[in-house]
């Protein structure tokens, strides 16, 4: 009776300690996709949208990056100025970009890795070098350091140094990007100085002629402009830039043809618009 006893104890304690495991794993345990993987910080850096650091004629001096893992940069640069500048990208203190120029004349153009970049200072005719945006692509390891610096007298010259990169929280684009100037569908009102609405051009028989700031592209515009709502008054849209690195515009007509006040409105690539108002189409307007 004795050993019975035993028997049906063993087994009651046995049954006790099975059911015990069995709602612990119950309890603890969590479904599981096997097919999800869970993201490192580095992933969630690569994956996010690339930000900027910029640099200007208006904010100079310094200004650094360290790469979060192996990428790819973009550095955006244009030296335009009045007076002596100058600008550099270095990469674990070794200098991969540089520009200098002593003035609005220099024909000096922007160095990358020990190459000249003909196209960033071109001459377009009787002296006058213009310099374009140029963008360069580096390729980083993680950990690499970055350094811009830009400095000089610029005057009214609208010069720029920037990065364009992950892990960088600032969202703003870089200076003469597409995305700088309107959203899609919105029309904002231009800026940045340098506008001319010049009524009688000393060319093209004496019709009007419009440039725009130097901080305008060509690549940002769809070459669609209205003049008080009218189109198709656009005699010709010349592919270059001159005069202080500006684009020039010129109509069909006289500027005293349009009256005043004028409202000038561009359509922009990215399907936004900028506009510009001029008081009265028979005056020189600078603004």
């Amino acid at each position: 009776m004795k050993k019975a006893d035993n028997v049906l104890k063993f087994v009651f304690l046995l049954t006790v300690f099975v059911a015990s495991i069995a709602i612990n794993q119950a309890w603890c345990q969590e479904p599981v996709d096997k097919s999800q993987k869970l993201a490192s910080m580095e992933d969630v850096m690569k994956s996010g949208k690339p930000g900027t650091i910029t640099l200007t004629s208006e904010k100079q001096g310094s200004e650094s990056y360290t790469a979060t893992s192996d990428c790819e940069v973009i550095i955006s640069s244009c030296l335009q100025t009045y007076g002596e500048a100058e600008l550099s990208v270095t990469v674990n203190e070794e200098k991969v970009i540089t520009w200098n120029r002593q003035n609005d004349q220099d024909p000096s153009k922007l160095i990358v890795k020990g190459q000249e970049i003909a196209e960033s200072n071109v001459d377009v005719g009787g002296g006058d070098f213009t310099p374009t945006t140029q963008t360069t692509k580096l390729q980083l390891k993680k950990g690499d350091k970055v350094i811009l610096n830009l400095s000089g007298s610029f005057g009214n010259a609208n010069a720029h140094l920037s990065i364009t990169g992950p892990g960088i929280e600032n969202q703003n684009p870089a200076p003469g990007t597409a995305g700088e100037i309107g959203k899609p569908g919105e029309t904002v009102s231009g800026s940045g100085g340098g506008f001319l609405w010049k009524p009688v051009s000393d060319s093209r028989g004496g019709i009007c002629a419009i440039l725009l700031p130097s901080k305008y592209r060509h690549e940002q515009f769809n070459k669609k402009l209205s003049i008080n709502g009218q189109e198709n008054e656009v005699k010709d849209w010349p592919a270059k830039y001159a005069n202080g690195n500006r684009m020039h515009i010129f109509l069909k007509k006289q500027g005293k043809s349009y009256g005043g006040p004028v409202t000038i409105i561009f359509g922009l690539a990215n399907g936004g618009s900028v506009k510009w108002e001029v008081p009265d189409g028979a005056k020189r307007t600078e603004k």
